[in-house]
């Protein structure tokens, strides 16, 4: 009997999220195993490298860059890329994890040590992102400044969504990479800004997706 797909994941992580979103949105059937943010040795011992996500099919490992085109040959409908618009679809999820999700991330960066795991995996957290973006109450300080460029981003967000329930029209792979690029604010426990209604109802679809 075939044992079931594992993704190797880290909540705080938005390519995580999105690998997540994906796999519900094909319904297929995954286990996930937590990979703390400190400590790597399972995810090294399974798939012989240490980034997250890793999905784990048939015994094999799928590096995060590949998962998308993976489930779309293993699992072809329904599509990531509906009305052939991959191009399209792969160019707004790269903007969710290269431009959104960095200016959520700024904002919610100070708030996150509180949902990890243990005081271990806390202080490495604090420690590697201070030594990435500078002392941590200068970007506690900052926190409103990053909020009204997360803002203007997630606006950016509500406009796409003007016309239609989902960013190409039907769900794709834009919708997971955006998502996952928004969801550090929600892995923070904050809700989608009261501006953005039409985000907020978008979000609650990718949620439920797999359920």
């Amino acid at each position: 009997m075939a044992t079931r797909p594992v993704l190797y994941s880290m909540p705080i992580s938005h390519y995580c999220i999105c690998a997540d979103r994906t796999l519900a949105f094909k319904n297929v059937a995954f286990d996930t195993v937590d990979t703390p943010y400190h400590d790597r040795t399972e995810l090294i011992k399974a798939t012989g490298q240490d980034y997250v996500p890793t999905l784990v099919w048939g015994g094999k490992p799928v590096m995060w860059y590949d998962i998308p085109d993976f489930l779309e040959k293993a699992s072809p409908k329904p599509s990531l890329y509906p009305w052939g618009k991959k191009g399209l679809a792969t160019t707004l999820e790269h903007w969710g994890h290269q431009v959104l999700e960095e200016r959520v991330w700024r904002y919610a960066v100070t708030k996150v040590p509180p949902v990890l795991h243990d005081d271990r995996e806390r202080w490495v957290f604090e420690e590697m992102q201070t030594r990435a973006r500078g002392p941590w109450h200068i970007l506690e300080a900052r926190r409103q400044e990053f909020r009204e460029d997360m803002n203007k981003h997630l606006g950016m967000v509500e406009t796409m969504l003007e016309t239609d329930k989902w960013i190409l029209g039907e769900p794709s792979l834009a919708d997971f990479g955006i998502y996952g690029g928004m969801s550090p604010l929600l892995t923070i426990g904050e809700k989608v800004p009261k501006e953005f209604p039409k985000v907020a109802d978008w979000a609650k679809r990718i949620q439920a997706l797999g359920r």
